[in-house]
């Protein structure tokens, strides 16, 4: 996977930002609504982007931040989620990407190709890659 930073000119000074600090954001995000979930399917890939999100935080600790969004990336296509987890990242609130994002110019709130990307993502479902699992999550234990 390329390098997952992204310079922000406009929001943050120029500082470099993370993909896996937007992912922790977003969490974050999610996580604060908690109590306003009715147990529909929505939530319960939330629960799972949370969860995953929270493990690789605790358990690869040691990996510098492009590591983890690269576990992150290889644990979505592992639980067939990473299209579904990209629609839950589109979903975040304005607030929450524009710490990140230009807030016009992102994948996340164009429609097209934001559709265009999910259209990609969705295929990945169809892969098996539990004999990858050990390789691609270097040692994630418990998700």
């Amino acid at each position: 996977l390329k390098k997952s930073t992204v310079n922000v000119p406009f929001f943050g000074g120029g500082r470099k930002r993370y993909v896996w600090d937007f992912l922790i954001k977003v969490c974050d995000e999610y996580d604060g609504r908690r109590s306003q979930w009715q147990r529909t399917k929505l939530e319960k890939t939330i629960i799972c982007y949370i969860n995953g999100v929270r493990s690789i935080e605790k358990g690869l600790s040691t990996f510098g931040k492009d590591g983890r969004f690269q576990s992150w990336c290889c644990l979505a296509c592992k639980l067939h989620l990473l299209s579904d987890w990209f629609q839950l990242l589109s979903q975040c609130s304005d607030a929450c990407l524009q710490q990140f994002y230009d807030p016009l110019n992102n994948c996340f709130r164009q429609e097209k190709l934001n559709q265009f990307i999910i259209n990609i993502l969705e295929p990945v479902k169809d892969f098996d890659f539990a004999h990858l699992e050990p390789a691609l999550l270097k040692g994630l234990a418990g998700v």
